[in-house]
């Protein structure tokens, strides 16, 4: 593979990727559908590297110290930011968990009803919801 080719792969995944972390920085869910299906394509390539990922940085290896510098910025960003990418998904599930239960906090069945009652109880019995 060229180093033109193989730059241009590398700008490809390094941009998916990136396309991926400002989608979730700005929580645009929109755009996430998209930017998700990129960043799928991105893994396919490195995946679909002829004799794999372990290759493709031996080719990289192969290149004059100028030119292998561009290719491992490119690989670099494009780690960083799959990095950043985990944390701010994780985060949106934490955020996502803590929103349910202030929802079902807020729910009427979550506390005692105006007469002093527990909601859901039939007959002084609670109910099978409880």
């Amino acid at each position: 593979m060229t180093f033109a080719e193989l730059q241009s792969l590398l700008e490809q995944i390094a941009g998916a990727v990136a396309k991926l972390r400002q989608t979730l920085e700005t929580n645009n869910m929109d755009a996430l559908p998209e930017a998700l299906e990129q960043t799928r394509l991105a893994l396919e390539l490195i995946n679909g590297y002829p004799e794999g990922p372990e290759k493709m940085k031996s080719d990289i290896n192969q290149y004059p110290e100028e030119q292998k510098q561009i290719l491992h910025g490119l690989l670099d960003q494009a780690s960083v930011d799959h990095q950043i990418n985990g944390d701010l998904i994780r985060l949106a599930m934490q955020r996502s968990a803590a929103m349910q239960s202030f929802i079902a906090q807020q729910a009427p069945g979550a506390t005692y009803g105006s007469d002093g009652e527990v909601p859901g109880a039939v007959g002084g019995v609670l109910s099978r919801k409880v």
